[in-house]
């Protein structure tokens, strides 16, 4: 023990297995937290998640509203025109899902509405009220609760402290004690860039923590889109993106960045110059 506290490498040893122990701490920290969102997402997978709630859980809503045309139309409630319009192909009928409904009644009431319209559109609120609050599939967007900050916060604490901790014993430089002491700015520096480089290790807290589920989702979208014909398919995806503005035409010979010259030279007449005779 005393070499831990007294000599040079020692020392070294000592904050590197403290920053270690930090790092084991923050892992069953989040072992723990994280378990019951574990048994959902393990319980989720087991019993499947329908194509469009899968869609928006990987996605946003006007995933999910494409996974939903995907969906109707192969079962026949929802036609769709070769631009990507949607019509009701069965007028009365209606799914047994709730979600789904609220998507039929919404394209009964508008249409010819596109994929690209539907998060917006007012006839689809109740479709995208259901897809927000439905449970158990609301809120599983889990992150890791700052790991990185607190890591590299564990790293530069190590480093610090390791310092005052050689101020106090002035132990010997590790691996060279016949160097000056004030090599050990060097160790320290060197400690905190390489403890820092674990935290990349962790994952982001803007990433989704649950990869079986993304692949579960992922697999059951391809699924619905394979269940409709290729013709459908392609007017889907391509209703889906909003279409870009026509540029506006050009007048013969003005400046592409339409500047006063060409009024100017419009005005004029191009008789090279308004004094012209």
């Amino acid at each position: 023990m005393e070499w831990l506290l007294t000599d040079g490498e020692g020392i070294l040893t000592f904050w590197v297995l403290v920053f270690g122990a930090c790092n084991v701490l923050r892992g069953v920290y989040c072992l723990a937290r994280d378990r019951r969102a574990r048994r959902r997402v393990r319980a989720m997978t087991e019993r499947g998640v329908d194509p469009v709630r899968a869609a928006y859980l990987t996605g946003d809503a006007r995933d999910a509203a494409e996974a939903a045309v995907f969906v109707l139309a192969a079962d026949g409630f929802l036609g769709v025109a070769d631009d990507g319009g949607l019509r009701l192909a069965s007028p009365g009928r209606m799914p047994r899902d709730p979600l789904l409904t609220a998507f039929v009644q919404g394209a009964g009431g508008a249409p010819g509405v596109k994929v690209h319209e539907i998060p917006d559109h007012p006839r689809f609120e109740a479709f995208r009220t259901l897809l927000r609050e439905r449970e158990p599939y609301a809120g599983l967007s889990m992150t890791t609760g700052l790991s990185r900050p607190l890591i590299a916060a564990f790293a530069a604490l190590s480093a610090f402290f390791m310092g005052l901790h050689v101020v106090v014993t002035e132990a010997p430089v590790p691996f060279d004690e016949d160097a000056r002491q004030a090599g050990w700015l060097l160790v320290c520096l060197i400690v905190w860039m390489a403890l820092s480089a674990v935290t990349a290790l962790w994952p982001g807290d803007d990433r989704r923590r649950w990869p079986s589920l993304d692949a579960h989702c992922r697999a059951r979208v391809e699924s619905a889109r394979a269940a409709v014909p290729e013709s459908t398919r392609r007017a889907v995806l391509a209703s889906k993106h909003r279409p870009r503005p026509a540029p506006r035409p050009r007048r013969t010979g003005s400046r592409p960045d339409g500047s006063w010259v060409d009024d100017v030279v419009d005005s004029c007449g191009g008789c090279g110059g308004c004094g012209g005779e």
